[in-house]
Order: structure tokens, then sequence, then C-alpha cells
């Protein structure tokens, strides 16, 4: 797993706009590796920008461009991050320095790190897990009030990467759904194809080559609220009051009834699955990702 320029920018502007506090916590799901190498001056431009905000922290003139190399080209994100002055944490399957083994699949965080951090991070970690209630439960639980919540995930292709991909949708009514404030979403294609696996080919994938697409969305945890489900039910008959219970563990919103068809019982169209408001929030986010990823 891996972060970039890109990923240190977007800190910045979280900074900027004041939704990461300097020496704030941080907490990774999956300690990250840096790829910068050829990049070690703009390390130091990280550096002096939160040593700006924190001038008790190492100066970035003091750094040799060996010790920004060893940051640069393969280097533990969090050791930069703790360079910046953030107080971090990672939490992966595996032993590394500031990481505790934690498994996203079966595990929930204890009291001592339940709100506890000013950002969680998720960049390429979860399409990994195949429990991805406990992963998002997980991060929402992580998050103070307050706290932003940053996903860096694919949104198409990656085939040979991970077990899942994400979409708008996912998004939107996961925050719908826990009151979160959407801080920043944006949308990438890579500039190179990607050769399509063997496996699609032979089982009739048209295409010999396929570009990978990512989604961001950085979401802030507004209250200390349990965490909600969203309930996907756009192909849905209906709703089961069952289901819509404020117990239920689920969360929905109150739209218009369908109108009656034929052969449909009465209460099986007693609430729309998604609002109109949604439903039109959602063409336009298949109208940008038509014309994003239009040929030419």
């Amino acid at each position: 797993m891996g972060t970039s320029a890109k990923t240190l920018s977007r800190l910045i502007a979280f900074h900027h706009q004041g939704l990461l506090p300097a020496g704030g916590s941080i907490v990774e799901l999956g300690a990250q590796e840096l790829y910068c190498t050829g990049e070690e001056e703009h390390l130091r431009e990280v550096i002096a920008y939160f040593h700006g905000h924190l001038p008790s922290i190492r100066p970035p003139g003091d750094y040799s461009r060996a010790e920004l190399t060893a940051f640069a080209d393969r280097g533990m994100l969090g050791n930069l991050l703790a360079a910046c002055g953030f107080r971090y944490l990672a939490l992966d399957i595996f032993e590394a320095p500031n990481t505790r083994l934690f498994d996203l699949n079966v595990e929930s965080p204890g009291a001592d790190l339940a709100g506890q951090f000013d950002l969680v991070t998720n960049y390429g970690t979860t399409e990994h897990v195949v429990n991805q209630y406990l992963s998002m439960k997980t991060m929402h639980e992580l998050a103070r009030p307050g706290g932003l919540i940053h996903h860096d995930l694919p949104m198409a292709g990656y085939h040979d990467h991970g077990y899942f991909c994400y979409n708008p949708r996912f998004f939107v009514e996961l925050a719908e759904s826990n009151g979160y404030e959407v801080a920043f979403e944006a949308y990438s294609r890579s500039a190179t194809a990607t050769p399509a696996p063997g496996i699609l080919v032979r089982h009739g994938f048209p295409e010999r080559a396929y570009h990978d697409a990512g989604i961001e969305f950085a979401l802030r945890k507004v209250s200390d609220a349990a965490f909600r489900l969203p309930l996907e039910t756009s192909t849905s008959l209906g709703i089961s009051q069952r289901f819509l219970a404020p117990d239920s563990g689920y969360w929905s919103i109150d739209p218009p009834a369908l109108p009656a068809q034929p052969g449909r019982p009465p209460d099986a169209v007693a609430r729309a699955p998604v609002s109109v408001l949604h439903r039109e929030l959602l063409r336009r986010y298949r109208e940008r990702l038509r014309r994003l990823f239009a040929p030419g």
C-alpha cells in the first residue's frame, strides 16, 4: 500500500481549511509507504509548512538530502507525519513502528482508541477487507466529533487488486446515514491503460486493456452518535417497517409514497426507496463521471 505527494497536498489543504489541526492526531487503516522519489524538496516544503504552524518541530533546513530520500523512497508515511508534528498511529496486520496489530475483519476500537483522532485515513486499505461493515464502523468510532475521515480508494478497474471497488452512491449515503459533512470529493483515472487479466479475457471481457479509476471522499463526523448503516433500496419493491425502526441500526430517509401498482401489496409501496432529490444528485454524479471518462 502506498501514498504520494497528492496525499501530502490533501493534508495541507485540510489544515488550511480548518479541518485538521496542526499537531493533531492521525490514525491510518494500514501503514502506508510513501512514493515520492525525486520529490525530496517537495517533502522539505511540506515540513516547512507545518513548521510554520508548529515551531517546536525540527526545522526543515536541518534535514539532509539523504534523510528526505529515506522518507521519499518508500519510507513510511507515518514517519513523515511525525516529523510534521502529528501524533500518529497505524492499525495493521503486521508489526511496524507506530503500528498496532488490528484485524479490521473482526476487531473494534477499544476505549483507548474510540473518539481519539482528528483524522482517520483509508488510503487503499478497505478494498482488501471482506468485512466492509465493520471497517466503516471502525473508522466512524475512531474519529472524534469534528474529526475527518478520508477515503482514497479504487472506483473502477484494479482487477488484480483487492476485493472491492467503490462508487459515489456508497459515500453519499454513508454520509447521509451518519450526518457527515462532505468536506471534499474527487475522481481520477490512470493516464495509461492496464492489460486486462487473462481470466477476464478468457471469459468474455471485450477489451484487452482498461483504465483504473479512483474515488476520494473526505467526510467530517459532526456528532458522537452511533454508527448507522445506509440501506440501499433503489431496486427493492419496498421496505418492511422492521428495517425502518429507530433501533434497527439502519438509516432511512422519509421519501414520498410510490404510486400503487397492480399486483403489488399496498404496504410494499408505502415508502419510496430513494428520494427524488437523492436521485437527482446521483444523476449528476453519473453525468460528471460520464464526462470525466469520455474518450478524448
